[in-house]
């Protein structure tokens, strides 16, 4: 017989644990949203949702992602023995059944987590750093859907329908459906009522009643499964047949070396003081429209506190310098043509405006040949959300013979080369030069330093640190509750070496005299 003795496993937790952190930081938070979810009534659950939650969050920092390799961890690791207190380890069917329950609770649990953050004066939300990355869907990568080829495919079965069921040419979509299906019903109960018998395979001659069924079902089906296409797509051009809210964007990793588009979801982080402050998913693959949606949903926890955005060059539109001008927000957004024009051949690009002089009376360019480019006509541009932008058009038409033509028009294909035009956005140009003026002065420096050292580096922790570079759940809800969780993981450990290192002001990288 073996003697089994009893002994306190928080014996062997130091003081200064990320365990003890986990316990301490859950038990700050208000989780009463969280014990709503379980009923009062019926069987006790496993591990109660405090307890499952410190699990959880624990193994996230530690990259143990996977429900089985979180069940293994509590079955023989010391710590699961001290963050579960006696309680029995959950099966792995528990605990993903417990992370499907606090998907609606992830984005809260992230905020929180912050405002502790703000309480010790660790973040102060004054610069938020933003930037994106693409993460690699759990859909089939060979599971595509394109919007192009569904339109075409329908287009074409519209017209042909049309010709067989000797419709107006100007006949909608609907109403060519609506007529198939009209059709198909009458051979159906024609089939019914002369009770005609199906026959099918070699030797077996079908009727004509049999004939017409088949194919006006078959086409019922293909306008069906065409519009179920285009409904699941939205406003995207693709999506996955294994995940419908993936969409095929272009990856950094091209494991056939093609170009290959992947379904992935594009995943934005905002970062402040080294600390995850925010996170959003998008269907977009281009962060150029992801700016606004991201800091509305961040203007309603931390509103009164954000003053600085920073962010690169894939965050420039006029759409999105306006509305940070409009919610008084100071723009750190490096311009696109930010590297190009410091070199020499764009300075010296005489069919460029700048290079040219502006005639403030006259409102006209004076090009290097003393031709002049008039004001011609003005374009209004309006955005989705319903912002109107103006594009000024200027054009010179005494080019013919000009010794400076070749450098001047680049594009032959425009009137033979005969006929210079620029067009541009006063808007936009006056928002791009307070954003370069803002990105060039010291603090700018500063904050352009910190944008890559921050923000780039919370998604080098996330896929090198923690092995994250691929979903495992289907859903926009579920990817984003996920990678919340991952958030928070990568949080807690910088939180742990904080206070490993005594460290309580706000992180901020300054320049090394």
């Amino acid at each position: 017989m073996q003697l089994k003795m009893k002994f306190d496993v928080a014996t062997y937790i130091p003081m200064d644990s990320k365990v003890r952190l986990v316990c301490n930081i859950i038990e700050e938070m208000n989780l009463d949203f969280l014990l709503r979810t379980y009923s009062v009534k019926g069987r006790k659950p496993v591990v109660d949702p405090v307890t499952m939650l410190k699990v959880l969050l624990f193994c996230y920092s530690e990259g143990i992602c996977s429900c089985r390799k979180i069940e293994d961890f509590c079955t023989y690791d010391t710590r699961a023995h001290f963050l579960l207190d006696g309680c029995k380890p959950p099966d792995h069917t528990t605990i993903n059944r417990f992370r499907k329950i606090i998907e609606d609770f992830s984005s809260d649990l992230l905020t929180q987590f912050v405002e502790l953050l703000l309480e010790d004066g660790h973040v102060n939300l004054k610069n938020i750093y933003i930037d994106g990355t693409k993460i690699e869907s759990v859909a089939g990568r060979y599971t595509f859907v394109w919007r192009k080829s569904v339109e075409k495919y329908q287009k074409k079965l519209k017209e042909q329908l049309i010709k067989e069921l000797c419709l107006p040419e100007n006949s909608t979509l609907d109403q060519v459906t609506q007529k198939v299906e009209q059709a198909f019903n009458l051979i159906r109960n024609i089939c019914s009522s002369q009770n005609i018998v199906f026959v099918h395979g070699i030797g077996k001659r079908k009727t004509q009643q049999q004939r017409d069924y088949e194919h006006l079902e078959d086409t019922l089906t293909k306008l069906k499964r065409y519009e179920a296409h285009l409904r699941i797509m939205g406003e995207r051009n693709s999506y996955s047949k294994t995940d419908h809210d993936a969409t095929f964007m272009r990856m950094k990793e091209d494991h056939m070396l093609n170009g290959q588009l992947k379904p992935a979801y594009n995943i934005q982080f905002a970062s402040s003081g080294a600390f995850i402050v925010g996170v959003m998913g998008s269907q977009k693959g281009n962060d150029l429209h992801t700016l606004k949606p991201f800091l509305e949903k961040m203007m309603t926890p931390y509103g009164e506190y954000l003053m600085n955005i920073v962010a690169d060059a894939g965050y420039e539109s006029t759409e999105n310098y306006t509305y940070l001008n409009d919610k008084w927000l100071r723009s750190y957004i490096k311009p696109a043509n930010y590297e190009i024009q410091r070199k020499k051949k764009y300075k010296e690009d005489i069919g460029k405006k700048e290079s040219m002089t502006y005639l403030e009376d006259e409102d006209a360019y004076l090009c290097k040949n003393d031709k002049k480019l008039v004001r011609v006509k003005d374009r209004i541009r309006t955005y989705a959300s319903g912002l109107k932008d103006t594009l000024k058009t200027y054009s010179c038409i005494e080019c013919r013979g000009c010794p400076y033509n070749s450098q001047c028009i680049k594009s032959k294909k425009a009137e033979d080369g005969i006929k210079k035009t620029i067009q541009f956005s006063p808007e936009f140009e006056k928002y791009r030069n307070e954003s370069y003026n803002n990105i060039t002065t010291e603090e700018g420096i500063i904050q352009r330093m910190n944008r890559s050292i921050q923000a780039e580096g919370m998604f080098s922790k996330l896929k090198d640190g923690l092995k994250y570079d691929r979903f495992r759940h289907r859903g926009m809800k579920s990817v984003v509750s996920d990678i919340t969780l991952m958030a928070l993981g990568i949080n807690l450990n910088k939180f742990h070496s904080k206070m490993k290192k005594n460290q309580f002001e706000v992180i901020e990288y300054k320049k090394v005299a």
